[in-house]
Parts: structure tokens; C-alpha cells; sequence
């Protein structure tokens, strides 16, 4: 339904984006995940039209949108902030969008009507929005963009301001929500938790570059760089070279290791290369290589434990361990034996 090609812009002089291209299908919901900076919200302006690329196009059933205005693309925006009118009831605010683009009095009322049960603030309608939670603003600010029924929904981080437990809370309600109405959405968000609890795709921005697209569990399972590896929180790497490139072996400060080539084919592996290398945080008792090394901190995470683990060579690992472990302890940690990856050691790491 939305394809976007290309997509080139620039600040102060520098580049912010940097040829992003991707599509959405119908009903799905892809996450634009990224650091702050990393150029998320700049490109969904772009597709909602509010601001313009310096090139590449954007295309929604294959017709270009560059000529076609904001308000008139149908697309529902919402942000962080909410930009909710304090003076106006809830009622009246879901209504705004609607008398903007004259629809009638008695199609707002059931449009208003629709967006608030959609949102479980059917019984809110007459309350001012000043005297309602931030989760409950929240809902307000979704029905708002729902209640014109648009073609493309988009959300630029809006459970930023929320705490954890109504994050998680409101991330299961918006779900079922865009599952049940089969609107596509673009979300933008820097919290790879939101974006895998959401997301049917995973789009992955770094200094304006999509360096990585696909299901939660493959961009998770297999990141296509050092950076994304340690951006989703998988910290545990480290240097080697390949001493056999097919099985590919490397060996490092910790010993040998069969890994997966998870850099480009034309950039190796060859022996003697030197690469860098993703020990999983998970651990596998049933296979694997092992690590050994003194446990320094442990943290009960309700079904597990993180422990960090230092080796002989003053190496710093992070492990997720099924069984408890305290610190000071000697440990020895199976690994994975799929779950090692290699790249070219001159790949982004930050």
C-alpha cells in the first residue's frame, strides 16, 4: 500500500536521511526502530507530508504524493505529546479533526462515538481532558486519529511519557486495536521492548541509514551489524580472527569458536581475517561451547537471572541464566551452538 523510495534529506548540512526505502502491506504494522537522532520522526513527517524530502518519492497504491497536501493524504498522525486542546471536553476533541474537513454533525457524533468505544473511552466523552490520566490522554489522543478513519495510521513515540506497568498495558490494547480494525501503521519508537511487542516488521535506522528489516525474532536472532547487535541490547562481543573459514572457526582471547557468517558473502570470511564475534546472552545446557569465568553481579528478572560474568582475560559478559547464580561464583556457561555470530571487524560499533 505505501511504498517509499529513496528517501534523501538533510540538516545543517549533514545528511539525516540517507536513501531509506521500504513498503507496508496491508494491515501491518511496521516500527521504525533507532537512537534518538537517527532520523525516525523526520521520515514519518515526510510520508505524512508535513515536511518535504530533498529527493526520493512516496507513494501510497502506486500514485505519488508529492503534489498531494497534508490534509489531504488521510493519513492519522499521533505524537508523544498528544496535543490535546485543554479548554475542550473529550468529546470535542476526538470531533476536531473531523470539522476540519466538514464532515456532518450527526457523522461526527457517530464517528466520535466509534473512536472512543475503540479506544475503551466510550464513558469519558463529556469529561475535559485536564482532569483525565496520561494513559487515559493517551486514549483520547489514538481515538483523535482514528475517528477520521484513515488509510494510514502513524505514532511517533507515543508512550514515551508513560510509566512501564501502563506502557505495557496500553502497547497489548493498541495491538488487538490495529489487528482488529486492519489499519496499517507505521510506529516509531527507540525502545526495542515497544518495538518487538508491537511490530509484524522491525525496520532498524542508524544515522539515517535502514541498515536492517524483518520479523522481530530475525532481526533479533541474526543483526545485521556489531551496532544493531548491541543496540538490541546483545552486548557480549568481541575480537577474533578465522583460522578456518569453512566450518568458519575463529579464535579469540576466550578460546576457539564456530560461528555464522552473518557480514556480506563478498566480505569473507578468509583466513586470517579479523572479525568481530556475538557470544548469546542466552544459556544452552544441552550444547554448545562453554565460557567460563566470576560472576561480579546478579539480577532476578521474575523468570530468570542477568548475571554479568568477568573472564581470566578481564573480558565483561552479560548472560541471561535459567538458574540462580551468586555473586562471587565461579560459573561456566553454555552457549548456544547456532547462536554465534561473525562480522568484519570494521563494522559500525556505535
Amino acid at each position: 500500500m505505501l511504498e517509499v523510495h529513496e528517501i534523501e534529506k538533510t540538516y545543517e548540512f549533514k545528511p539525516l536521511l540517507r536513501g531509506v526505502t521500504f513498503t507496508l502491506e496491508p494491515g501491518e504494522t511496521l516500527c521504525l526502530l533507532g537512537a534518538s537522532g537517527s532520523g525516525k520522526s523526520t521520515l514519518l513527517r515526510i510520508i505524512a507530508g508535513l515536511e518535504p524530502a530533498e529527493s526520493g518519492r512516496v507513494l501510497w497504491n502506486g500514485a505519488d504524493l508529492e503534489q498531494v497536501p497534508a490534509y489531504k493524504r488521510n493519513f492519522g498522525l499521533m505524537f508523544q505529546d498528544y496535543a490535546l486542546f485543554p479548554h475542550h471536553s473529550v468529546a470535542e476533541n476526538v470531533a476536531f479533526g473531523l470539522r476540519m474537513h466538514g464532515v456532518g454533525r450527526e457523522e461526527i457524533g457517530a464517528r466520535v462515538k466509534e473512536a472512543l468505544r475503540q479506544v475503551n473511552m466510550a464513558s469519558f466523552a463529556d469529561r475535559r481532558v485536564t482532569d483525565l490520566s496520561g494513559g487515559e490522554q493517551q486514549r483520547v489522543a489514538l481515538a483523535r486519529a482514528l475517528a477520521p478513519r484513515p488509510r494510514l495510521l502513524m505514532l511517533d513515540e507515543p508512550l514515551g511519557a508513560l510509566d512501564r506497568s501502563l506502557r505495557e498495558q496500553l502497547l497489548e490494547e493498541l495491538r488487538h486495536l490495529l489487528h482488529t480494525t486492519e489499519i496499517p501503521a507505521i510506529y516509531v519508537t527507540h525502545d526495542q521492548e515497544e518495538a518487538f511487542a508491537l511490530a509484524d516488521r522491525v525496520a532498524l535506522l542508524h544515522h539515517g541509514e535502514l541498515v536492517q528489516i524483518g520479523s522481530p525474532l530475525a532481526v533479533y536472532q541474526c543483526p545485521a551489524s556489531p551496532w544493531a547487535a548491541r543496540f538490541l541490547g546483545q552486548t557480549n562481543l568481541l575480537d577474533g580472527q578465522v583460522v578456518e573459514a569453512r566450518p568458519l572457526v575463529v579464535n579469540t582471547a576466550l578460546g576457539g569458536f564456530t560461528a555464522h557468517w552473518a557480514g556480506k558473502p563478498a566480505d569473507g570470511p578468509k583466513i586470517g581475517q579479523k572479525v568481530t564475534l556475538l557470544i548469546p546472552k542466552r544459556e544452552d545446557r544441552s550444547t554448545g561451547a562453554n565460557v567460563r569465568g566470576r560472576v561480579t553481579d546478579v539480577l532476578f528478572r521474575g523468570d530468570g537471572f542477568h548475571a554479568e560474568v568477568v573472564t581470566a582475560t578481564e573480558l565483561r559478559l552479560s548472560f541471561w541464566l535459567a538458574r540462580p547464580v551468586e555473586a562471587g561464583e565461579e560459573v561456566e556457561i553454555s552457549l548456544q551452538a547456532n547462536g554465534i555470530l561473525a562480522w568484519p571487524q570494521s563494522e559500525d560499533y556505535e
